[in-house]
């Protein structure tokens, strides 16, 4: 698989392709009743660095407004959680809907994307790690970009030790992660920083933003045991009740891959109370979506990506390779 970077390259390029073929026009059409939902992490101000090696997680402002404004413009933006109603109820969805989420909780999510989404009228839903917020447990992996970072590895040395990090059990994980070091001294880059329970606060109050469950300190769930995982999500939905005064309906699975949370994941969610989880896993969300296995698009990083995401245009594609109709 290509690095983040190459990959969003490959996306744009192929974007470019399907919209100038008129495919996202033609998928708009026979997709109607379906809808995309796109995820995004944080954001940074044009013209500044990251300060990250990882910096796919993090989209220019200018991108952000201008994928925004396209939306506003072409497509109606739903709240996620009134999606997943309309389905439980037997009804199709508005033709051309699409929602936005974020996961994590960065503090650029309230500086920098809620006044975009404010502007526009945007509706979104922010899938929160909650220890994050609280400040007792960092996200580890930007921990470990920390510490690549001071030692001089480079981008691709970081991602292919996160996806080994990834694929061992959690403890095993956290003590890599400790072998690394503390963080190095001096101030966090800015897009590294959590939210505060004030803004977040602030935006629900507004109508327009939502708030759904990350767990506690991200861990990926399939690599925990059962009782770690009920650990994580009941932590984090007590913290979010806690901070913004009502318990949150939607789950989003850490890294959000298939492999990543397991039937046990799927269970506890909805003993602790969870209605539906959102996944990584890139297709529509359509009235065959499994309840707690919602799909959902990683960030578009350009106007065109994003066009041929919330068209549909890229499951045209699949569907006419396989001869779907």
């Amino acid at each position: 698989m290509p690095t983040r970077p190459f990959y969003h390259l490959r996306q744009t390029a192929k974007s470019a392709v399907l919209v100038a073929c008129g495919l996202t026009w033609l998928a708009r059409w026979r997709l109607a009743g379906q809808a995309s939902v796109l995820n995004y992490h944080g954001l940074f101000r044009d013209g500044t660095q990251t300060g990250v090696l990882d910096h796919t997680l993090h989209l220019p402002l200018s991108t952000f407004r201008a994928v925004c404004r396209h939306l506003a413009a072409n497509y109606r933006v739903m709240p996620v959680a009134e999606m997943r109603r309309q389905l439980d109820a037997g009804h199709a969805l508005p033709r051309n809907a699409v929602g936005i989420t974020f996961d994590d909780g960065h503090g650029s999510n309230y500086q920098l994307a809620y006044p975009v989404l404010k502007e526009l009228g945007l509706p979104a839903t922010f899938f929160l790690a909650t220890g994050f917020l609280d400040g007792t447990h960092p996200l580890w992996f930007q921990e470990v970009d920390a510490a690549f970072r001071a030692r001089g590895r480079t981008t691709r040395q970081l991602f292919e030790t996160l996806e080994h990090f990834k694929s061992l059990p959690d403890p095993q994980m956290r003590a890599e992660v400790a072998k690394l070091g503390p963080r190095p001294g001096g101030q966090a880059p800015v897009v590294t920083l959590p939210m505060t329970w004030d803004q977040a606060r602030e935006m629900k109050a507004s109508g327009l933003i939502d708030f759904g469950g990350h767990t506690h300190t991200h861990p990926i769930l399939a690599q925990c045991t059962v009782e770690q995982q009920a650990e994580e999500i009941r932590k984090c939905r007590e913290r979010i009740t806690a901070e913004l005064g009502s318990s949150p309906a939607l789950f989003a699975y850490p890294n959000g891959q298939s492999a990543d949370f397991t039937p046990d994941s799927q269970q506890l969610l909805a003993e602790h109370g969870f209605e539906a989880a959102f996944t990584m896993v890139c297709a529509r969300l359509s009235a065959g979506s499994e309840r707690f296995a919602l799909p959902r698009y990683g960030n578009p990083t350009s106007v065109l990506e994003a066009r041929a995401t919330a068209s549909g245009a890229f499951e045209m594609v699949k569907r006419l390779k396989g001869g779907g109709a």
